[in-house]
């Protein structure tokens, strides 16, 4: 009885030591569970990144200046009017390099007013070296050492509205020592070939049209940033830029499109630098579609 009651006890001690072991196993694989369901929920929360947020603008930069440089326009059709020339030179400190339009002066002698005005405009070179000089000194950088060569380039394009009015774009692409994106500035000349005189807002709309002009813009800036696509972190123009650059655009016969400088609509990094506007939209604000009959 007594060996009975010991073997009794023996088996029952088996079977709390199993038990408890198993209990132990069980305990451990929930804890892995546990640690592994932690790690791929930690794992699948976005991790903010200056490297990925770098890249995506180094991106969508890219694409936002491919859209400038590829548009289309007349160049290939006003070889015999236009003349593209070149201008390039090459310093220690910057790089020049300019293209240009320049009317041919056998055809019609008083092209030499459009001339005239990119000669002085835009080729003032003793000007913009002194600009980059200057700057450079501002670094205080005596030694001149660990600088960045900045780059000024100009280039253009040219569009011709009915063999009568040229209209042209220059772009701008300025790198500036120690800044990390190049910027693009604009300038726009309309230029009328039979009157030999340019083009101004004034001219092509009619008197007052300025604020509706403005909401028209405003309006399609909006529909940009509502669209995503591109146009994050833009914002719409104030008056003050609006009245600083309506003068800044180019015509066809089917669009306005305004061109606005790096980060007055848009940053750097993504958005447009233009707002096309169809004629469709603005043809009650034009001169040429409200012109008042004569009265013979």
């Amino acid at each position: 009885m007594k060996t009975l009651i010991t073997c009794l006890i023996v088996f029952s001690f088996i079977a709390c030591k199993n038990d408890t072991s198993s209990n132990k196993t069980t305990d451990v694989e929930k804890t892995e569970t546990k640690q592994q369901n932690h790690n791929q929920s930690r794992d699948s929360v976005p991790v903010f990144s200056e490297e990925i947020q770098d890249y995506d603008k180094e991106k969508t930069k890219s694409i936002k200046r491919e859209r400038l440089l590829k548009a289309q326009d007349d160049k290939s059709k006003l070889q015999e009017l236009v003349i593209s020339k070149e201008f390039y030179k090459e310093e220690d400190l910057y790089i020049l390099d300019y293209k240009y339009p320049y009317l041919n002066e056998n055809i019609n002698k008083y092209y030499s007013v459009f001339n005239n005005v990119i000669k002085e405009n835009y080729l003032n070179i003793e000007k913009t070296e002194n600009q980059i000089l200057e700057d450079k000194e501002l670094l205080c950088d005596t030694l001149k050492t660990n600088r960045l060569r900045e780059k000024r380039i100009i280039d253009y394009k040219i569009y011709n509205v009915n063999d009568k009015v040229l209209s042209v774009v220059l772009y701008k692409e300025n790198y500036y020592s120690g800044m990390r994106y190049s910027t693009y500035l604009f300038d726009c000349i309309n230029f009328d070939l039979n009157t030999h005189e340019f083009v101004y807002f004034n001219d092509l709309f009619k008197t007052g049209s300025e604020e509706a002009v403005f909401n028209v813009i405003n309006n399609l800036i909006k529909e940009k940033i509502n669209s995503g696509e591109l146009y994050y972190d833009c914002w719409e123009i104030s008056d003050g830029d609006f009245r600083a650059y309506k003068n800044n655009f180019v015509i066809d016969d089917d669009v306005v499109e305004f061109y606005f400088d790096d980060c007055v609509i848009c940053p750097s990094y993504t958005g447009t630098y233009s707002v096309t506007i169809p004629i469709t939209k603005i043809m009650h604000l034009l001169k040429k579609y409200n012109a008042n009959p004569n009265v013979s």
